[in-house]
């Protein structure tokens, strides 16, 4: 039978016939493509290599939908492409992301899907690939909102069993954009708000006073709009927010205000801006993730509509003795 034309990226459902006759369904992303077999890269597990002879029917298919009521995994698969580190690779179902060093969830692997080998051995070869660039080695593990602590999954325990600390204990938000309130109560402040598809100096310069900014391309790794809130006497940067657009999804992230400007309504105009704007590119839901501890931030979200759907923490290696 002949096949279709095929499309190197395009997410692909493929029946496979083995040599005893029995049936099976794969669907991934077609990675590689030789003359006698095809690579398809599973969102859960490692690549999957098939026969080309062997293929009896297939079919281009959408990415997998994902909604606020899909699992931790889904989400937080979601959320890594709209932050994805300037490069990737996987290890099975795990996803290795760096950045130079630019924040953790540019610079971990993400713990989620099936292994391609023991959980001894994925640990060792994720400990080899980050050092190997000069990174100290992070996991970040989700954990669904069962309870005031994270229980402990079998590669938790395991990590800490190695020693690996436990840092940012953190929570992911979702909401559905479309019945968001438009503006939160509470006096609006005079601003004007402006929106870009890169990072502008007055964006760059809002970096908080404790930290630098991550670097740019960190940053524009993912198609995302750049919000910065300027006075509307002055002219003056206030606050900024960037909004990664991954499928119908905005991801919410970098929202900050000017040091002496804080508790002013400001961050709460900054998040407004971005449910209209979110509204505007027809976006239909939005993630958001935050450290437990900022208390602040985490009142705000919440006070804005905006929902818990799991918790995650990093795990961060030991020097090596």
């Amino acid at each position: 039978m002949p096949l279709p034309p095929i499309r190197l990226g395009q997410r692909y459902s493929v029946r496979v016939v083995d040599e005893g006759g029995e049936r099976r369904d794969l669907v991934g992303t077609l990675v590689a493509a030789e003359a006698s077999t095809w690579t398809l890269l599973p969102e859960d597990r490692g690549p999957e290599v098939v026969e080309v002879a062997a293929v009896r029917g297939m079919r281009a298919v959408p990415p997998r939908v994902v909604r606020p009521a899909s699992s931790a995994d889904a989400v937080q698969r979601l959320a890594a492409r709209g932050w994805p580190g300037s490069a990737q690779r996987r290890l099975g179902g795990w996803l290795l992301r760096f950045g130079g060093g630019d924040t953790k969830r540019a610079n971990s692997v993400l713990v989620a899907g099936t292994l391609d080998r023991p959980l001894g051995d994925a640990i060792e070869a994720v400990r080899d690939a980050y050092e190997a660039e000069g990174l100290r080695p992070t996991a970040q593990i989700s954990f669904p909102l069962t309870g005031p602590t994270d229980p402990a999954t079998d590669v938790d325990a395991e990590l800490a069993r190695r020693g690996w600390e436990l840092v940012e204990p953190s929570i992911t938000y979702v909401a559905d954009l479309r019945r968001l309130p438009t503006l939160t109560p509470g006096p609006a402040p005079d601003v004007r708000t402006s929106w870009r598809d890169a990072p502008s100096p007055e964006w760059s310069a809002l970096a908080d006073a404790d930290r630098r900014g991550p670097a740019k391309d960190v940053l524009t790794a993912a198609p995302a709009r750049y919000l910065v809130l300027t006075g509307a006497d002055d002219g003056r940067p206030v606050a900024r927010a960037r909004l990664a657009i991954v499928d119908d999804w905005g991801g919410v992230s970098d929202v900050v205000v000017a040091p002496a400007l804080r508790r002013r309504g400001l961050g709460r105009a900054a998040m407004d801006a971005v449910v209209v704007e979110a509204r505007r590119l027809g976006l239909r839901f939005g993630y958001l993730q935050v450290v437990q501890a900022n208390t602040a931030a985490v009142g705000l979200y919440d006070a804005g509509g905006w929902r818990p759907h799991h918790r995650y923490h990093y795990r961060v290696a030991p020097a090596r003795g």
